[in-house]
């Protein structure tokens, strides 16, 4: 199945706007001009204030989108994010047989989620083409995702109208064949580490390394299991320390160390278990790791962007709608379980049942980035049809 070439062309303009999380805007602007051009009212598109919320800030809300409709049937929300990592900024992407592939070397593509974004526009398309002989509908392009799903999390519910939709569609993740019923919760969680600077060629004994407080820390969590992968006996989840940040120079012992940790897991309760087993393996490291006069570091932590997991009942009209429609295409389509997190979590969270449908991103966030059109033209078919039906 090949994209319709206003849907493709509209893909690739997409790819090449700038947009990292809390630089939105560029994206937002092209949005609108698009969804103008459509026949899209201007009093019908709205920015929340979910960046003025956020402890990322950034340059523009949330764009909702709001399509009432004279039809049928209840309201139906539409979602998915205009971010995209840093890695994308620069991409050139080209369309190479079936796929676009990006020709910026070491660069990511943007594939997440720009394809989400050009799906909602065959959306809006779809419903225009109506002349308003559909179900009330909203559009939702969120922001900053990538760095916790803040825009999600934030989303001003008002703007939704006096009654939630019935179900949200979020148009992210990867392969078409898979209807994401249940995600992951993650916690996030900031470590702070103060370690004593001295000269290091002079008197290193008078120091406490900060850096050294993180190695044993990590060291001991990764020989007990509670590092990448976790899998004990009270449940299963994961762990990751992704940033580590400190020092001033090779002269000095590390007087300060910051680090950015997360513990996932589909079990809340197991979650705060890992997140209790890090806290406590920096503390011992902290209370280890002293000077010649027996000072210690100290160590703080205090928490980050966080969502909860959530799963849907897998035969609930949310799951079984896409589905069906997916096998019509030949699809071999099946509920899925994501351990990633997406805007799905928050928009569960309030009191909106949300699946997630892929968009043919392959590899996203690597060099190696590509976007499978035939993918990514299933899931424009497949939005227009749970728009319009």
């Amino acid at each position: 199945m090949n994209p319709e070439p206003a849907a493709l062309n509209a893909l690739l303009e997409l790819l090449r706007i700038p947009g990292t999380p809390g630089e939105e805007r560029g994206v937002c602007e092209h949005l609108k001009k698009k969804l103008a051009a459509f026949g899209v009212p201007e009093d019908s598109m709205a920015l929340d204030r979910a960046n003025e919320l956020s402890e990322y800030g950034g340059n523009c809300g949330n764009l909702i989108v709001t399509l009432e409709g004279h039809g049928h049937g209840e309201r139906r929300m539409f979602s998915t994010h205009m971010d995209t990592v840093p890695d994308c900024v620069g991409a050139i992407p080209r369309v190479d047989g079936a796929f676009i592939v990006n020709d910026a070397p070491g660069k990511a593509l943007g594939g997440d989620n720009r394809t989400g974004c050009a799906v909602l526009l065959e959306v809006a398309r779809a419903l225009m083409a109506k002349k308003g002989d559909h179900a009330p509908a909203m559009l939702a392009f969120l922001i900053q995702e990538e760095v916790g799903l803040v825009g999600a999390r934030h989303l001003n519910l008002e703007m939704l109208g006096s009654s939630k939709p019935s179900v949200c569609y979020n148009f992210d993740g990867g392969i078409t064949e898979q209807v994401i019923y249940k995600v992951i919760g993650t916690e996030r969680f900031h470590i702070e580490i103060e370690g004593v600077a001295a000269h290091a060629g002079a008197h290193p004994e008078q120091g406490v390394s900060a850096a050294l407080v993180a190695a044993h820390a990590l060291s001991e969590l990764d020989g007990g299991g509670w590092h990448g992968k976790i899998k004990k006996h009270a449940g299963e989840g994961s762990a990751n320390c992704g940033i580590l940040r400190g020092g001033t120079g090779s002269n000095v012992i590390m007087p300060a160390l910051y680090a950015l940790a997360e513990a996932r897991s589909h079990d809340k309760a197991f979650r705060k278990t890992i997140v209790a087993q890090w806290q406590d393996a920096f503390r011992r490291a902290a209370e280890r790791v002293r000077n010649h006069a027996g000072r210690s570091a100290c160590v703080s932590f205090r928490p980050g962007p966080w969502y909860e997991a959530y799963a849907l009942d897998v035969d609930s009209p949310a799951v079984q709608v896409p589905l069906a429609a997916l096998k019509r295409y030949g699809v071999a389509a099946y509920p899925g379980v994501n351990d990633g997190g997406m805007d799905a979590n928050w928009i569960a969270a309030h009191g909106i049942p949300a699946v997630t449908l892929g968009c043919g991103q392959q590899h996203v966030h690597t060099p190696n980035e590509r976007i499978n059109l035939d993918g990514f033209a299933i899931a424009c078919r497949l939005g227009a049809e749970l728009a319009t039906a």
